[in-house]
This record gives structure tokens, C-alpha cells and sequence, in this order.
């Protein structure tokens, strides 16, 4: 992309085309569903029986903390993909 003056700016996000994508756009957005998937099995995890108290209540925080962190940031994506 070349701003007013001629200069060559890097982009890394395929603005207002859904269809199409860079490839940091598509590692990136492949990473967050990861970490999405990866929260929920760390939530199903956490009700196993013989986890100590703080070991749950961590791994409560750590995966609550994965699905809502990629959720609002596949959510962004969203946004600068959409007018």
C-alpha cells in the first residue's frame, strides 16, 4: 500500500474483503480459534475430581480468560474486515 507521499506502508489485514486474506490475517485468526478450542478443553478439564481447590479455580480463570479473549478478538478482526 503507498501513502500520499509514495511511501510503501506494510499491511497486514485485507480491509473490507471478506473473501480474501494475507497470510499473518489468516495466522493470526487461525490462532485465536485455537486458543478459543484450547479454553474450552481447559474449562472440561477443570471439573475432573481430584483437582485441588486453587489448581480448579486457576484453570477456571485460564480458560474463561482463552474462549472471551479470542471471542471480543476475532471480534476485532471482524470489524476491520467489515465496513
Amino acid at each position: 500500500m503507498t501513502d500520499e507521499h509514495g511511501h510503501q506502508r506494510p499491511v497486514a489485514f485485507l480491509a473490507y474483503r471478506v473473501n480474501g486474506q494475507y497470510i499473518m490475517e489468516g495466522l493470526a485468526s487461525s490462532f485465536l480459534f485455537t486458543m478459543g478450542g484450547l479454553g474450552f478443553i481447559i474449562l472440561d478439564r477443570s471439573n475432573a475430581p481430584n483437582i485441588p481447590k486453587l489448581n480448579r479455580f486457576l484453570l477456571l480463570f485460564i480458560g474463561f480468560v482463552s474462549v472471551l479473549l479470542s471471542f471480543f478478538m476475532a471480534r476485532v478482526f471482524m470489524r476491520m474486515k467489515l465496513p
